[in-house]
């Protein structure tokens, strides 16, 4: 494990001095967000004076959630009320010195709440402004309210896991809600790379839809003028039951087929010609499945692992995150690290998911209080202690030392 610097040493990162305007909540919009800030981006995220949703999802430690910490570090947090005037032009103020901003809302949301592309445009030609939501904008299902596994029953992804396991299932990482936080990172790395060639800030928007279909883009290559033929799948690439727990094993290639084969003692199958290829390896799956199932049944999963992996064939058996939070190569690639929390004392996390060579990204502080950067950051745009005060008696934003943290 390894100590994270403090807050006050800078950023370094690749997108040092980029502001962030994080209106968003949950996963999509939350852990984009955050990687924004792991790359070195001043993310101020900006809630209600209820707070994001997420704050009320458990389990929780010491009546902090668990789900709102791991989506939200690197960020500074104030709660404003949008749907006061005031509140609405504190926003106006920062925007106009932001570089990004970023909405999750339902369709309509933001424009309701005068946060919307246009309105901040106005205040600021050159922001880049990244929308996303369920089911997109437009089309029949633009109000229609959705989470992953929402889009994972409609998308297919549970169909697949129907195919593969025999009924429909919902893959508990939330796949399409990460995969749009990464589909928004790139996107507005990109726009920021167009502004600074031509000045043009711009809209950006994604959607739940279109994350699950590029997180299955396999399935959704239909041959049009042609047929689709041979076998789906590889073999042998399944979940198989060892003696003492299940074991994954994939060997997907030719040569790993041999390797496997030898390591398992069944140097016959290797040279079977009925099994040369992965296709006529797909097509009898029963039968190599009848032999080779008895064999894995017989070997504890882990030392089993060890002597596959030792000749080179792609396996793992079965890991809790716990387990794996203290495997070696998980500390060899800093992704266990400390951080310290005001309220809650250390909390070991998940790395920064990157390496730049020159530029490296570093969790500098933990995910915020609600409100408790509200006082700073609006010092930093000019407002005295008096204006900040009537701020927060009128209701229009709300700081730490008032804001319910639990």
């Amino acid at each position: 494990m390894s100590e994270t610097p403090s807050p006050e040493s800078g950023s370094g990162g690749p997108l040092d001095g980029i502001r962030v305007l994080d209106f968003t909540s949950f996963i999509a919009g939350s852990y984009g967000a955050m990687l924004l800030g792991d790359m070195g981006a001043d993310v101020l995220k900006i809630e209600s004076p209820g707070g994001d949703n997420a704050r009320h999802w458990g389990p929780f430690i010491e009546g902090e959630s668990r789900m709102f910490q791991a989506w939200n570090r690197n960020k500074r947090g104030i709660a404003v009320n949008l749907k006061t005037e005031q509140g609405r032009q504190v926003i106006y103020d920062l925007a106009r010195n932001a570089d990004v901003a970023m909405e999750n809302f339902r369709p309509g949301v933001a424009a309701r709440l005068g946060i919307d592309y246009d309105t901040l445009s106005r205040h600021n030609p050159g922001l880049v402004y990244a929308s996303s939501s369920a089911f997109g904008g437009s089309g029949p299902y633009a109000q229609r309210p959705g989470y992953d596994p929402v889009l994972q029953s409609m998308a297919g992804a549970a169909h697949l896991q129907q195919l593969m396991n025999g009924v429909a299932a919902i893959c508990p990482v939330a796949v399409s809600d990460y995969m749009a936080a990464v589909l928004t990172v790139c996107s507005i790395n990109a726009a920021l790379l167009h502004r600074e060639r031509t000045g043009e800030g711009q809209y950006i928007e994604t959607s739940l839809l279109q994350a699950i279909m590029t997180a299955q883009a396999q399935s959704y290559l239909q041959p049009l003028e042609a047929e689709i033929t041979g076998p789906p799948g590889i073999f042998p690439y399944r979940m198989f039951a060892a003696a003492d727990g299940p074991i994954f094993i994939a060997a997907g290639t030719d040569k790993f087929w041999k390797l496997f084969c030898e390591a398992i003692g069944r140097d016959d199958l290797a040279d079977d010609p009925r099994y040369e290829t992965n296709p006529q390896r797909v097509s009898n799956a029963a039968a190599l499945s009848a032999e080779i199932d008895p064999i894995v049944a017989r070997r504890p999963a882990r030392e089993l692992e060890a002597e596959l992996v030792a000749v080179g064939v792609p396996c793992a058996a079965v890991r809790s995150a716990e387990e794996f939070f203290d495997d070696p190569q998980v500390e060899a690639m800093a992704m266990s690290q400390v951080v310290r929390h005001p309220q809650l004392g250390n909390l070991r996390m998940a790395g920064v998911p990157w390496r730049f060579s020159q530029t490296p990204g570093t969790i500098r502080r933990p995910a915020p209080r609600l409100g408790e950067h509200t006082g700073e950051v609006l010092a930093e745009l000019g407002y005295g202690a008096e204006r900040i005060a009537g701020l927060e008696a009128s209701g229009a934003v709300r700081a730490a030392d008032t804001a319910d943290t639990h």
